[in-house]
């Protein structure tokens, strides 16, 4: 069968068509999805670099659904708001323009809220733009309604980790590395440790990177979720934690001192064994020590 001239035309400006098409949303700094029957099947390159992956088809391998990768907060549309998941779209489109909202993850495990338009210009296909409005957004949620921000602390709230350990441990696979778990407890003799909460995680985060997660787990626990290559590294990583005792305010407060216990992801663990291991690792550590269970 031959291909008549005008349909090779027609071939070559599709083929052009496309590739103008890549090249126009690869220049944007919104994260851009075209969807052919509620699939991902293009993303544009921002949306590539805040997954940390290649292609569409990688995506679709570590993630699954598009939807998977929404926060369940009741902020936010989520999986649960739709009767439909194969059909969120029309779910989300439904809700009211300042309430087309959802928060994500970065593959750094730095939570993002954005605002989502959906355009259908030719059947059975859609281009799903998310513009980030975190600034605004998630500083109103975490800081002023004390959703995700524990307010004496200044840590992740507990909730809010429970809530996103999914999204850790997905990410934990994806960069082929463990998650540490790091309990810390500030004690005293005389209750003052509670006054200095704030001050000591300002410390803590001082010494940790911005894709680490410092959480508020009791009175004066805290646990910190990261990940890491190995248990040596994990137990480096802790041992650089008890420098906050050397720093101020704390250097002069001799009532006042920190323990640690660490644990590191082994095969088959699911997050809240690695907890279990660290939390019993603290209650065997000493003032001013690392217990590695």
């Amino acid at each position: 069968m031959e291909i008549s001239q005008d349909e090779v035309y027609m071939i070559e400006e599709d083929h052009v068509c496309s590739h103008l098409f890549l090249s126009a949303i690869n220049t944007q700094k919104n994260l851009i999805v075209l969807m052919r029957d509620s699939i991902p099947i293009l993303f544009n390159k921002a949306f590539l670099d805040f997954s940390n992956v290649s292609c569409a088809k990688g995506f679709l391998r570590e993630f699954g659904s598009l939807l998977n990768r929404f926060v369940p907060h009741d902020s936010y549309f989520h999986a649960g708001k739709s009767d439909n998941p194969e059909d969120w779209t029309t779910a989300l489109m439904q809700l009211p323009k300042h309430d087309r909202i959802i928060s994500m993850l970065s593959y750094r495990i730095e939570p993002h809220a954005f605002s989502v338009s959906v355009e259908s210009p030719v059947p059975n296909y859609s281009i799903v733009t998310f513009t980030d409005i975190s600034q605004d957004l998630i500083k109103r949620i975490m800081i002023e309604n004390d959703v995700s921000i524990d307010k004496e602390s200044g840590a992740y709230d507990k909730e809010y980790f429970n809530h996103t350990s999914k999204s850790f441990f997905e990410a934990a696979i994806f960069n082929k590395k463990l998650i540490g778990i790091t309990m810390i407890e500030l004690m005293s003799s005389d209750n003052e440790a509670v006054h200095y909460l704030h001050d000591f995680c300002f410390s803590i985060k001082s010494n940790i990177r911005q894709s680490d997660m410092l959480v508020r787990w009791g009175k004066q626990v805290f646990l910190l979720a990261y990940l890491i290559d190995s248990s040596d590294n994990a137990m480096k990583f802790s041992r650089k934690l008890l420098t906050v005792m050397r720093e101020e305010p704390f250097q002069t407060l001799t009532n006042i001192s920190m323990r640690i216990g660490t644990s590191v992801q082994s095969e088959n663990d699911d997050i809240s064994s690695i907890i279990s291991r660290a939390h019993k690792a603290l209650q065997q550590s000493n003032d001013s020590c690392i217990t590695v269970l």
